[in-house]
Parts: structure tokens; sequence; C-alpha cells
């Protein structure tokens, strides 16, 4: 993970299977091992642009945004692998702020790919810090996530939520219905087992009425199980 203080621009790039990141104002740069090689643009500073596979922008205690500049970017959300808007991004327009078309990705895993194994981004903040977390991450176990909130959107309002400061980058699928609930949980980083497996938990109220833990290959199986106890 890497940690820059705000307000920041961020660039980066895989190369070499290492995550690279550039601080724009600062010049600080920051090199994360991922393991994993992907087509992407290395970082830097060309004259008046910025180059890299994309950016990320912290410039509030609650905002964090992104764009693509040299290769596509996907946001996972509901709908998909959303791609994030691409631009050719300025130093001028840093310093002007011009952030009103980045898209808000606080929590929200980004693809640098869409299929294969690949380089899962995640942002998020702490205070006056902005958190970055790259991970390997397989593209089928995340068509597996969005199979399973396919799956339990059918039974209530749902959410999607990503801890992507952490190394195992924990996403979380949350449905509810009155004062039931059902948490899904898979694990994007593929070099840990845990994303081998998926954990569901139904409650209500504040008690845990049922748990399992399954087999990915499972999760849309046991989220059908799942929803019939709401």
């Amino acid at each position: 993970m890497a940690t820059f203080n705000t307000p920041c621009v961020v660039a980066l790039g895989i190369s070499s299977g290492k995550a690279i990141y550039l601080e724009v104002e600062s010049g600080k740069r920051v090199e994360e091992y991922v393991g994993v090689s992907i087509d992407s643009v290395e970082p830097g500073v060309h004259g008046e642009f910025l180059s890299g596979h994309m950016a990320f922008a912290s410039f509030s205690t609650t905002i964090v945004k992104a764009v693509a500049i040299g290769k596509p970017a996907y946001v996972l959300d509901l709908s998909g692998f959303k791609p994030l808007p691409q631009k050719v991004v300025t130093l001028n327009s840093i310093k002007s702020r011009e952030f009103g078309k980045w898209e808000s990705v606080w929590n929200k895993p980004i693809y640098l790919s869409t299929s294969g194994l690949t380089v899962a981004i995640g942002a998020s903040r702490a205070g006056s810090l902005l958190h970055i977390n790259a991970v390997p991450s397989d593209v089928e176990l995340a068509k597996k996530v969005l199979a399973t909130a396919g799956v339990l959107q059918r039974a209530g309002e749902l959410s999607m939520s990503c801890t992507c400061r952490l190394g195992l980058m924990p996403y979380e699928i949350f449905v509810t219905k009155g004062n039931r609930y059902i948490v899904a949980k898979f694990y994007l980083n593929a070099t840990s087992d845990r994303s081998k497996k998926v954990f569901f938990i139904a409650g209500e109220g504040g008690n845990v009425i049922r748990r399992r833990e399954a087999e990915v290959a499972e999760a849309e199986i046991v989220a059908y199980e799942f929803i019939r106890s709401l």
C-alpha cells in the first residue's frame, strides 16, 4: 500500500510486475510489488502532460476521484465493469483543480483490464492521508461477485463496498429487507487462499441467524439459499 498526504494527485501504472505511483506536485515515487504484468503505462510528467495508466485525486476529507489516462480502467460496481472516464490530464488542470469529470471511487475497486489475472486498485482516506492499494486479482472472481450481487439484489435493497486499504481487499455485498440482512464477503487479492472462498451471514436486527463459508464456484447457489431467509 502507498500513502500520500492530501491534497494530492497521484498517477500510477504497472511495470515489470510492480505498481508504480507518482505524486505529481512533490515528485514522490513509490513502488509496490504485485507480481502481475499487464499492458500499462508507467507514470511520469512530460512537459505539460501527465502520463500513466490512470490517476487519483484527493482534495477533501471525503473525496477520492479517478480518471484513466493512457489505458482503460474499470470500476467494479453493480452495473459491471464501468469504464473510468479517459482524459488528457495537464499540469495546469491539476493546479486549477479541474476534477469535475473525474469519477468518485472511494472504496471502489478499479480493474486495470477485464480479462485473466490483472491488477485491482483501491483508494481510501484516513484523516489527511490517501491510501492506495494494488493487488493481483482474477477477473473471473470479479464476475462471480457481480453474479452473486445479481442474485441477492432480488431480495431487497443492495449496496456494495470494498475495504480497499486492507491487503486482502475484502469486498462486501450487503442486502437488507426491513430489519433483516444478508452479507456476502469476497476477497479480491488472488494471492490469498481466502479469495477461493465466499462468506455469507444472515441476520435480523443485531442477531446473526446463520453463517456459511462456501467455495466461490457455489456462491450463486448459496445466495439463493440465503435469500429464502429474508
